[in-house]
């Protein structure tokens, strides 16, 4: 069934079991909401009740219950009040605060794929390129083939990290490089010593080139000396950090992202595509998020203590995977990773979809629950054995 906007609001604020419903709701994003209800492309027939969903990175967990409680005390008071509603200013000086920027500094979308979409619009052309990982999210690969841009892969290490030599070479004279850290789907991270090094040199020898550093998972990266590059961004002209609220926050319903930068290269990128604007309710939630750090900080040990045990079980059966810096890992099934798929899906396990040029031995596997990666480890054993 589909949710009306009013069904929506009216389900939100129902109490008990409408919260449970609202925040399962708020967990997924456009594709997986879809998928809930037996819609979603590209999948082989409608997924099936209980079907246990690994296979699009989002959080299981979903969001803070602060908001949930947020959301269900808002629409009485100020939806009717502003453009902008003033509670998106509001949200704009909270991510900036929390960025240690200022509000000129942040640009926000429906999303960070409209971020992407705007970095790729604003530095790419056809004579321009757009440098990337391969694989890594292929999403800004699709709009440089759509404006004609030529896209430049470079395959990742045999740590399956970025390779950053490999990239700083290919930039010379390029529009974007695109770097995704941690690198989804190979789940694996840099220091933020070696992306620094790795961003001043490509704008030595590049300077008109741009750099977009994708955070999305970056929250859930424990490996010491990561972090984010946001005071780089800040330095440098060209180079921006983009973040989103569809992970850890675990807000992907909502459609909520930003990008930090100078403000010289934020309004490059604002200009270059019709940025979705941020809603009341977006920013009543964002707000909330980011004030419940005590929650981000379960979250985040949750999911590492549902990462080391996933990836124990994987490595008992003897089937190896990068070190996870994410919500996701990324295993040596040895098998084509369509077979995996089709099999686990038949036993009511979703996992994640081909990512050449690594799908004929490689499958991306998303963290749930514990309960849940318990259930789907009896699964995993069974297909593999």
């Amino acid at each position: 069934m589909a949710f009306s906007r009013r069904e929506f609001v009216r389900r939100l604020g129902a109490g008990g079991a409408a919260v449970a419903s609202a925040a399962h709701i708020i967990g997924y994003g456009q594709e997986e909401l879809l998928a809930f209800v037996g819609e979603a492309q590209g999948q082989r027939g409608p997924m099936l009740a209980g079907t246990i969903k690994l296979s699009s990175n989002e959080n299981l967990r979903g969001p803070s219950p602060k908001v949930i409680a947020a959301l269900r005390q808002h629409p009485s008071k100020d939806l009717g009040l502003g453009y902008p509603p003033p509670t998106v200013s509001a949200f704009e000086a909270a991510l900036a605060t929390f960025s240690g920027a200022k509000p000129e500094n942040v640009i926000m979308a429906t999303g960070s794929g409209e971020i992407l979409t705007a970095a790729v619009m604003a530095y790419c052309s056809p004579d321009r390129a757009l440098v990337t990982a391969d694989p890594s999210y292929s999403s800004p690969n699709g709009t440089a083939q759509s404006i004609k841009a030529p896209v430049k892969l470079t395959p990742v290490d045999a740590r399956l990290r970025l390779d950053l030599e490999a990239l700083i070479r290919g930039s010379i004279g390029a529009g974007l490089v695109f770097l995704c850290n941690p690198n989804n789907p190979t789940s694996s991270v840099h220091t933020m010593s070696d992306i620094e090094r790795a961003v001043r040199t490509i704008k030595e020898r590049s300077p008109q080139t741009g750099i977009l550093i994708d955070e999305a998972y970056l929250e859930y990266a424990t490996l010491p000396g990561s972090g984010s590059m946001v005071k780089l961004a800040l330095e440098l002209p060209g180079v921006f950090i983009s973040r989103t609220f569809s992970k850890a926050y675990g807000l992907a319903g909502l459609r909520m992202g930003y990008a930090v930068g100078q403000p010289e290269t934020m309004r490059k990128v604002g200009r270059a595509w019709g940025l979705g604007s941020i809603n009341e309710l977006q920013a009543v939630a964002g707000i909330a998020a980011l004030s419940d750090t005590a929650h981000m900080e379960w979250e985040k040990g949750e999911n590492k203590r549902v990462r080391d045990w996933t990836q124990a079980q994987f490595k008992a059966m003897g089937f190896d995977s990068p070190d996870s810096q994410t919500n996701f890992i990324f295993v040596n099934i040895r098998k084509p990773a369509v077979q995996f798929r089709d099999a686990c899906r038949a036993q009511g396990v979703a996992v994640g979809r081909d990512f050449p040029p690594m799908e004929k031995t490689y499958a991306r596997i998303s963290l749930g629950r514990m309960e849940d990666m318990e259930k789907a480890m009896v699964v995993f054993k069974q297909v593999l054995s």
